[in-house]
């Protein structure tokens, strides 16, 4: 639950991951094959050669250098800042407002996320029916949502786990007067592990 598109996401991994694995190949294929290692020995000066004909035939003005090396280091630079901010982006989304709206003409209702955050975890932390459990407040599509994740003991069914945030939830909702949107994260135990149960409220 971030503000990165997934299929960015995943498209990025698993291109880089391709390169990764296609450079490990290529490398473990050249120091165990000696019939391709001595293949690379004997292209590298053709492709050495290739390459210097490519720059001089490429001046940039009367520098005398060719417009290729900047032209290279221009997208290198490129590739860095999308890096860089596709970096920075990761794990946003978070907000510290689970309320705030305007009551009238002067007035304004501001509901901070750490109150309904460490009210759910209190009331969940008190139960022997979870090991861990973990709150935290995103804005999806614009709107506060909760994520509630918990782990379940050894043999506690997820339907009873579903129940008793779901209960907590109302409660939640109860105190606010509104009902707030929540992601209920299930895990831990044999049957939840089996029976895992992720649900948007």
């Amino acid at each position: 639950m971030n503000s990165t598109n997934r299929a960015l996401n995943r498209l990025l991994l698993f291109v880089v991951g391709l390169l990764v694995v296609a450079v490990g190949a290529a490398a473990a294929t050249a120091v165990l094959l000696p019939s391709v290692r001595d293949g690379w020995k004997a292209s590298a000066d053709p492709i050495r050669d290739q390459v210097g004909t490519w720059l001089q035939s490429t001046p940039l003005g009367d520098t005398g250098v060719s417009w290729i090396m900047p032209a290279v280091l221009v997208v290198i630079v490129l590739a860095v800042v999308l890096l860089v901010v596709f970096a920075l982006r990761q794990g946003h989304g978070r907000t510290g407002t689970v309320v705030d709206e305007t009551v009238g003409e002067h007035g304004q209702t501001v509901v901070s996320s750490k109150v309904a955050e460490e009210a759910i975890q209190d009331a969940l932390s008190a139960r022997p029916e979870f090991v861990t459990s973990h709150v935290s407040t995103y804005r999806v599509k614009r709107t506060p949502t909760l994520k509630v994740s918990v782990t379940c003991r050894r043999g506690v069914s997820p339907a009873d786990a579903s129940a008793i945030v779901e209960s907590t939830l109302r409660a939640l909702d109860q105190l606010l007067g509104r009902e707030l949107p929540a992601l209920v994260q299930i895990s831990g135990g044999f049957r939840a592990r089996v029976s895992g149960s992720t649900r948007l409220q």
